[in-house]
């Protein structure tokens, strides 16, 4: 469809961006709205914050992807994945991307001006990492932690924002989210893991191996006991253990479906958790 409507270059600045893969913005948008749903506010007076939120997850994610293809492009050809991607194909040039870049990375401080000095400071340290993340995988097994402390970092941002200090509880919720960005990019991470060992790239995945649903399981174990511990804190409800316990039974279930030498099966269980982070996003908002 957007072949058919739009214009060859711009297509290509949309595959750049990845926009017809939207799981990747939302799964950074979820820890952000986590942070919100576990304020003592009326949530309706939080939707423009929820829609800054959104809109920044969006153009954030999209400029960490122009990022990581342009100091991947060398890898990129290697990785059946991502062969096919614009700047490995040259249908977007490198100056391109980069201009692209500046206006959205314009765009996302347009978006953080809306808050206050120590959250844009705060936004703006993030910067750092997410120019450091591509290089990860070349000197680490754990690129998959270092993502989970960039998107996991609007939980801070909240917290900045909302308590003008970094409270424990949020501390807690972002400890807990870089555990669930583990356990999904984990499983993202099996779909090249064959291409990643014969480049040398390193990965949790590569790590794992065959044990990679037992640490999986735990990197999600850890995520919803730090979950209920929110949800327990601002209620003092047993229902909302209840319900964190289920939870628990449905994320091993959804681990034993998850086939690690399939890259169908890694696909479908890793796009599996924008649903899931809904489900954690609602918990939050109900405790």
């Amino acid at each position: 469809m957007l072949d058919i409507l739009l214009p060859r270059k711009i297509k290509s600045l949309l595959d750049l961006i990845r926009f017809n893969k939207p799981t990747g913005f939302s799964l950074l948008m979820w820890p952000c709205w986590f942070g919100l749903a576990t304020l003592s506010i009326n949530q309706i007076d939080l939707i423009n914050w929820y829609i800054l939120f959104f809109m920044g997850s969006f153009i954030m994610r999209s400029a960490g992807c122009i990022v990581n293809d342009i100091i991947d492009i060398n890898l990129d050809k290697n990785i059946e994945r991502t062969n096919s991607r614009p700047l490995v194909t040259k249908e977007i040039s490198i100056l391109e991307a980069i201009i692209f870049l500046f206006i959205l990375l314009l765009l996302a401080f347009l978006i953080l001006l809306q808050f206050n000095t120590k959250s844009i400071m705060l936004g703006i340290l993030s910067l750092p990492l997410v120019i450091l993340y591509p290089f990860m995988k070349r000197y680490t097994y754990w690129p998959q932690l270092f993502l989970g402390i960039i998107f996991s970092w609007g939980v801070l941002i909240v917290s900045m924002q909302f308590n003008n200090y970094l409270s424990i509880s949020f501390i807690i919720l972002y400890i807990g989210c870089i555990f669930w960005t583990m356990a999904y990019d984990t499983i993202y991470a099996y779909q090249d893991r064959e291409d990643d060992i014969k480049n040398n790239i390193k990965s949790t995945a590569v790590l794992f191996g065959n044990n990679g649903k037992i640490f999986v399981m735990i990197f999600y174990t850890i995520f919803l006991i730090t979950t209920g511990y929110i949800g327990f804190q601002k209620t003092s409800l047993i229902t909302s253990i209840f319900i964190i316990i289920l939870f628990l039974f449905a994320m091993v279930y959804f681990c034993n479906k998850w086939d690690i030498k399939s890259k169908k099966s890694s696909n479908y269980f890793f796009r599996i958790n924008n649903f899931f982070g809904l489900l954690c996003f609602i918990y939050l908002l109900i405790f």
